[in-house]
């Protein structure tokens, strides 16, 4: 059963000695009807707005989410953690619709939850009181807003200015005695038509990060019923694509029409792996578009999308091959999105440079692919956290053009290995290294590749042609990928840098903890360097890509500075500042390009700090002894949404204290956004 349901479960057949729960029986319309309080849990309909929380949940029009220890929805009210207490709303159980304690732990998970979900109910700020208007007086020490008559004679509604108001109000007419009342609550209904599709796939039960019981997962709700990629394409750039796969070959793209290509070796036309052990492509292919509701294996996100394999990183590739991976469109056919697991050497030591003709393959797909709107280009931030590395230092994730997915596990945290960065958008699901905290997917076909997988993970329980032990932010990034086909399926006109603001908009920050706390900025984005915006919310970013209206054309500005500036290694900040008070701009991207002259260059950390205070950080590199930074770029999407104009300040620090300090020879920033 998912976490957050564990929780709650466990906190249901807790005394209520314990303070856990308040059972209440309140008068519906003159009917008693008992229910039953939890303290540790909250609504909210903005899906945030708590300090911490130990797991969510999908729920109606917003998210319940489990408190942390030591919290209670009473005590959260009134803090100052509740950054909007209007969006907040006491969470509670009908017990009519539960049965005993005893005979709730005896059902089978489904049920059990079933009749969980079905029990629910959400406080609203109104409250039900057998009360004449004329009576309001009684009730003036509860700060009501006002009264109005309901459709019960005798009984009027009274407005308070928030949901736990309103609670306040109920435990005073509870003291009082002598009052009938009830909260408005709100609660689900079940739909009543034949429209939920219902999915047969029979490992779809096994992908946790599509479940809506699972305490973290992307939100799919009923998207599938509208949406489902068909008539979108995709490029799967990898170690090679399974294309005869049972579960995938329904959409992928016929050979011999120029499709596909093949980068390594073997035919140019057919990128299907040559080597069994090059299942990493036929996994990312299945997490974005394996076939739906076809009685088979598991599901993608987009389980209609169109595929085409590029098969590139198998071996090595020619910097002219990458480029053109990068810019594939073949004739006659648009390619809408470029999904991409890969990228440079996550060590902690290299710089994550990417040839010119990469970058120019990348500038070529989002400028001139789609008709102009451009191919979104989907790329993993990175797996090297252990080794010290941080995506600021990654050339292909950070570009400006691409769309960089962190990854987050099964309990909300950042995965081990997912690497914090100045440019990091977006999160997805990459879980860990064992089950079940990994993800399930297709894998290449045949006893040769399930002896593989077997011998890998022994515990393994997929059964052959799939795999339940793929993992990293090679997972992550195929889960936006077909995110982004059900976006672009809604609405098509969509350019580039639309879905990338979309899916910032959209993410969903409740109940994750990572290595950087969210920040809201002055374009009133929150974002964290761990996990950009926060996990893609499927639905929320498929409904705002429905009604959105594109963004203007780019524009820049830039400055760059003159003279040397010495970085010391003593601890002391170094800074250049940089005026762009003309500027006006709403910022999207903000790069740094500069050369530094030092000894042992990943002794030093880099700052950006925007006119509203923003901070983008690239941390230090503690395994990086390589010299110099020449003519080097960062990219930064923290600022998103804020105004160019106003003093930029960027920061070099050394705080190694080991003799080698050094010096920036040159250095520019560079803002690229939407006219003002």
């Amino acid at each position: 059963m998912a976490f957050y349901l564990r929780l709650f479960f466990a906190s249901l057949l807790a005394a209520a000695s314990l303070g856990a729960q308040t059972d209440y029986t309140f008068s519906d319309g003159g009917r008693p009807v008992p229910y039953r309080m939890t303290a540790d849990e909250v609504f909210s309909r903005a899906g945030r707005g708590v300090r911490s929380t130990a797991g969510s949940q999908e729920w109606g029009g917003g998210r319940i989410l489990k408190l942390g220890a030591g919290e209670s929805s009473r005590k959260l009210a009134k803090s100052n953690w509740a950054q909007d207490r209007k969006s907040l709303a006491p969470v509670f159980y009908y017990t009519g619709d539960l049965p005993t304690a005893g005979k709730l732990a005896a059902l089978s998970a489904d049920a059990r939850d079933k009749r969980l979900a079905n029990s629910r109910r959400v406080m609203t700020e109104k409250l039900l009181v057998h009360l004449e208007k004329s009576e309001s007086d009684r009730l003036a020490s509860t700060q009501p807003l006002g009264f109005e008559n309901s459709l019960i004679p005798g009984w009027v509604l009274v407005s308070y200015a928030d949901a736990f108001t309103a609670l306040d109000a109920v435990d005073w007419m509870t003291q009082q005695g002598g009052f009938e009342f009830s909260p408005v609550f709100s609660r689900t209904m079940g739909k009543r038509q034949a429209l939920s599709r219902t999915v047969n796939d029979p490992l779809f039960f096994r992908q946790w990060h599509l479940l809506s019981s699972a305490a973290f997962n992307l939100n799919m709700r009923n998207s599938w019923d509208s949406v489902t990629g068909k008539n979108i394409n995709m490029t799967i750039v990898d170690d090679g694509l399974e294309v005869k796969h049972e579960d995938l070959a329904a959409n992928v793209l016929p050979l011999g029409q120029g499709r596909h290509a093949n980068f390594n070796d073997g035919d140019p036309n057919d990128p299907s792996p040559t080597d069994p052990k090059d299942n990493h492509g036929t996994n990312c292919a299945g997490i974005a578009g394996a076939v739906g509701f076809n009685t088979l294996g598991v599901i993608g996100v987009a389980p209609e999308v169109r595929l085409m394999g590029l098969r590139l990183i198998a071996g090595d590739a020619p910097e002219d091959a990458t480029g053109r991976a990068m810019a594939w469109q073949p004739a006659g056919l648009i390619t809408h999105i470029s999904s991409n697991s890969w990228g440079p050497p996550d060590d902690g030591e290299s710089d994550g440079r990417i040839s010119s003709l990469q970058l120019a393959g990348i500038e070529k797909g989002a400028l001139e692919n789609r008709n102009g709107l451009g191919t979104v280009f989907v790329i993993s931030a990175g797996n090297g956290r252990a080794e010290g590395d941080d995506q600021s230092y990654d050339g292909f994730s950070s570009s400006r053009y691409g769309i960089a997915v962190a990854a987050v596990n099964r309990s909300g945290n950042q995965s081990s290995y997912s690497e914090s960065g100045m440019g990091v958008a977006i999160s997805a699901f990459g879980g860990e290294f064992k089950q079940p905290d990994v993800t399930w997917t297709t894998n290449n076909m045949g006893a040769a590749a399930f002896g593989i997988k077997q011998e890998a993970f022994p515990t393994s329980e997929a059964p052959i042609n799939y795999t339940d032990s793929f993992n990293g932010t090679s997972a992550a990034a195929p889960q936006v990928s077909g995110a982004v086909a059900l976006m672009l399926e809604r609405n098509p006109r969509l350019g580039y840098r639309d879905v990338k603001e979309i899916l910032m908009r959209t993410g969903n920050r409740a109940g994750l903890k990572g290595k950087d706390e969210f920040v809201k900025n002055g374009g009133d984005f929150t974002l964290s360097h761990s996990f950009g915006a926060g996990v893609v919310d499927v639905a929320a970013a498929v409904a705002l890509a429905g009604r959105w209206t594109n963004l203007g054309p780019v524009v820049t500005a830039e400055i760059e500075a003159t003279g040397a500036q010495e970085i010391s290694d003593n601890g002391t900040l170094s800074s250049l500042d940089f005026d762009f008070d003309a500027a006006k701009i709403r910022v999207e991207h903000v790069e740094l390009t500069f050369t530094v002259k030092h000894d042992n260059r990943g002794d030093l950390e880099f700052g950006i700090i925007s006119p509203f205070g923003t901070l983008s950080v690239a941390a230090s590199r503690p395994e990086d002894d390589n010299v110099d930074f020449t003519d080097y770029t960062m990219t930064s999407v923290m600022s998103w949404g804020e105004s160019a104009s106003g003093k930029w300040t960027v920061a070099f620090l050394d705080g190694m204290k080991n003799g080698m300090g050094g010096t920036v020879t040159k250095a520019k920033l560079k803002v690229y956004g939407t006219a003002q």
